[in-house]
């Protein structure tokens, strides 16, 4: 396992710098250097608070949504190690959330399941608040007068949307049908059982059928009591909200401190939202690093930010979004396994 996790940090970091080594010649490396060099510092601080009072956001949201009374700052922990798991393991995103439940279970004494429903409810419900924001973004840009796109533009934006919304209603479906919940896990298991029995000798899928469903019905059970409180779920999704604005005040703090305010709102909001669904798609890389550094330049370079500036501001806001919230999360992630 430390071997694994070893591995999987050096591949993370050969790729930040060939990330690094690709921005910098597309600018020029003096150029480049010369950019960061010369930001506004005091204004980036202003992109390291944003980015603080979002996941301050997230977790707080997270904590409406547990059946435990636990200290923000324990919770603070617990979410910043699953987003080292997140960031350096290719698993759609996800890798970090039993971790969360695991060190929550931990913690409180909750089974590992009701943790695990708490988790995934968070996730469900971040994602409600990120689509109506990004559908802002798109009414937005077609409300601007001098926008025009060619089809093979608008077909990619019209695919983004569906592939999003189709994500979230498949989420949906398998929330409020937990028997099509447990077939879809037999099948996936089943499909998988040849490819898992090269590791594992004598698997059989069959034998694991009484554990997934009893697994299934102890997390349905716990999202089936989150459910119950609609008033804790009515504030999580209201905080999520204000996570993903300030997540967004972040990217345009970036631009600030280079001194690039000519960028519409409607450029910011889509780029972000693409961006970030870029991250679900190459289930090889970690944390859709590489994908989502490369899509934010390109579409901020669409939306008629010059291919410097777009360039240095990606580079500066996956900075801190994804490599000082990575380094952050490995030490609570250590902090929190390490013995007492």
């Amino acid at each position: 396992m430390d071997r694994f996790k070893k591995r999987n940090i050096w591949i993370v970091v050969v790729i930040g710098v060939l990330i690094f080594a690709l921005f910098a010649k597309e600018v020029g490396f003096d150029r480049f250097i010369s950019r960061i060099s010369n930001i506004n510092k005091t204004l980036f601080l202003l992109v390291i608070l944003f980015n603080f009072l979002n996941i301050l956001a997230f977790t707080i949201t997270w904590r409406y949504l547990i059946p435990a009374k636990i200290g923000t700052y324990k919770l603070f922990k617990f979410f910043m190690a699953g987003t080292f798991v997140n960031n350096i393991t290719p698993t759609f995103g996800t890798g970090g959330e039993p971790i969360k439940a695991m060190l929550l279970g931990k913690e409180t004494g909750i089974s590992k399941a009701e943790c695990f429903a708490g988790v995934v409810t968070q996730r469900m419900l971040n994602m409600f608040p990120f689509l109506v924001i990004g559908g802002l973004g798109v009414w937005l840009f077609f409300s601007r007068s001098d926008i025009r796109l060619e089809t093979w533009q608008i077909i990619g934006l019209g695919f983004s949307i569906t592939l999003a919304f189709s994500m979230f209603g498949l989420i949906i479906y398998f929330y409020m049908k937990k028997d099509k919940l447990s077939s879809f896990v037999h099948s996936v298991i089943k499909f998988f059982s040849p490819f898992i029995g090269l590791v594992k000798k004598g698997f059989d899928h069959r034998a694991y059928r009484d554990a997934v469903d009893e697994s299934i019905n102890s997390f349905h059970g716990g999202l089936k009591n989150i459910g119950n409180n609609r008033n804790a779920v009515i504030k999580a999704t209201l905080l999520s909200f204000l996570g993903w604005m300030f997540d967004i005040m972040a990217i345009y703090s970036v631009f600030l401190a280079m001194g690039e305010t000519d960028i519409h709102i409607s450029i910011l909001i889509i780029t972000y939202t693409l961006s970030m669904m870029s991250s679900w798609l190459p289930l090889f890389l970690p944390g859709g690093l590489g994908i989502v550094d490369v899509t934010m330049a390109g579409l901020f370079m669409f939306g008629g930010v010059s291919a410097e500036a777009a360039v240095v501001a990606a580079w500066l806001y996956r900075l801190i979004y994804y490599w000082l919230n990575t380094t952050l999360g490995g030490f609570y992630l250590w902090s929190s396994l390490k013995p007492r």
